[in-house]
């Protein structure tokens, strides 16, 4: 493996494309329990970063559309903007993740309970009622099938789009892409926040091998496209409390879709 710190480098031995990956064969429940079922130290952080964050430029907003591009089995990026939206889409290109969230999301939610109770540790998210309440009756929530290399531009209010840019793909051009194709499809002014599993060397469910590309703090700033403004970039260490072997921590950035892509 090379670990060079500068993006233009090769870090990962791991080249796949994103169109060489077998997506629907990926084993979701597997994946769940494995890094949702018990919630995470790290995770519960970023669920109170992105909730402070979203109540600052949303505080009053109840008739959003927003976005979580890339959902497979993790629901909290989604729930960050249930106050705020009347609609939200949920992309993902797998058919299996697709199935798996259809059925998430009209059985108990039970499991997602611990998230919601970290979110509504704010005012502006315990006044949505209930998780059961928030997702059934207050917002309404598409699932749709679709490439985040496909989006389309200015569609949504507000977006999410966590350990995707760079956990879809062993190629560095595949990882700017996405993030650029994530920040067209956001209207100016939207507030977004984006995940990311640092310095990852690819990640593995049940007995499938998937890619990365290995990405530093430095790396996601600089790749962010110009059309977004960012707000805040926090960095959470592995050290302590890993989720899986193979990275070093996770980076969240939060900020703001300016009004031009020039």
């Amino acid at each position: 493996m090379h670990r060079e710190t500068d993006l233009g480098q090769e870090r990962s031995a791991n080249s796949s494309f994103n169109r060489e990956v077998s997506w629907n064969q990926m084993d979701l429940p597997t994946y769940w329990q494995s890094n949702y079922q018990d919630p995470h130290g790290d995770d519960l952080s970023f669920v109170a970063m992105i909730g402070a964050f979203m109540v600052d430029h949303l505080q009053g907003r109840t008739d959003l559309e927003g976005v979580d591009v890339g959902t497979g089995a993790n629901l909290y990026p989604a729930f960050s903007m249930l106050p705020f939206c009347s609609t939200l889409t949920l992309i993902d290109l797998s058919p299996s993740s697709i199935n798996w969230l259809t059925r998430e999301l009209e059985g108990p939610l039970a499991a997602w309970t611990p998230f919601w109770d970290e979110f509504a540790k704010i005012p502006a998210y315990a006044a949505a009622g209930p998780l059961d309440e928030a997702v059934r009756a207050r917002t309404r929530i598409e699932i749709k099938q679709a490439s985040v290399f496909d989006l389309p531009a200015e569609q949504w209010d507000v977006g999410t789009m966590f350990f995707v840019a760079e956990s879809i793909s062993g190629d560095r051009e595949e990882f700017r892409t996405a993030l650029a194709r994530f920040a067209s499809a956001l209207r100016p002014g939207a507030p977004f926040a984006v995940g990311f599993m640092e310095n990852s060397e690819g990640w593995r469910v049940g007995d499938q091998d998937f890619p990365a590309v290995a990405v530093s703090i430095e790396d996601v700033v600089a790749s962010m496209p110009f059309c977004t403004q960012l707000h805040h970039v926090k960095r959470l260490s592995a050290e302590e409390e890993p989720i899986r072997s193979g990275y070093t921590g996770m980076i969240l950035a939060c900020g703001i879709k300016r009004s031009t892509e020039s």
